[in-house]
């Protein structure tokens, strides 16, 4: 299964891809438009972070491509993460259909048993 993971912040993907890459198959975007183009029948999963732009405090682009994905691709299962107390962003992701909310940084070993879960879900 595929994996998307979303985050404006490159050595974090880094992190995140070598840690799942021999498990999953692993994609990558910095901004919501990159993600969107990115986007398609083969992910699975897409991990997203909430702000895609850490110089805007206001930034919730994330909360938007998981949005987006549900319009788009309702099968695939959104992981949203956060480093901030963010409880509105939290609700909000929870409401439009994300399947978890994860606090970065993430516990890979949590992070992995639950894409397995995910995995078997979709069997």
């Amino acid at each position: 299964m595929k994996v998307l993971i979303v985050d404006d912040i490159k050595e974090y993907v880094e992190s995140l891809k070598r840690a799942l890459r021999r498990e999953f198959e692993v994609e990558e975007a910095f901004n919501l438009k990159e993600a969107k183009r990115k986007m398609n029948r083969n992910i699975g999963i897409a991990l997203v972070d909430v702000r895609l732009s850490e110089d805007d405090p206001a930034n919730r682009d994330g909360i938007l491509f998981l949005e987006w994905i549900k319009e788009n691709y309702p099968d695939v299962k959104v992981i949203i993460m956060s480093a901030y107390r963010d409880h509105d962003a939290a609700v909000d992701a929870l409401n439009l259909g994300a399947a978890y909310y994860l606090k970065k940084p993430v516990n890979l070993r949590e992070l992995k048993q639950i894409m397995h879960d995910i995995m078997a879900e979709k069997k």
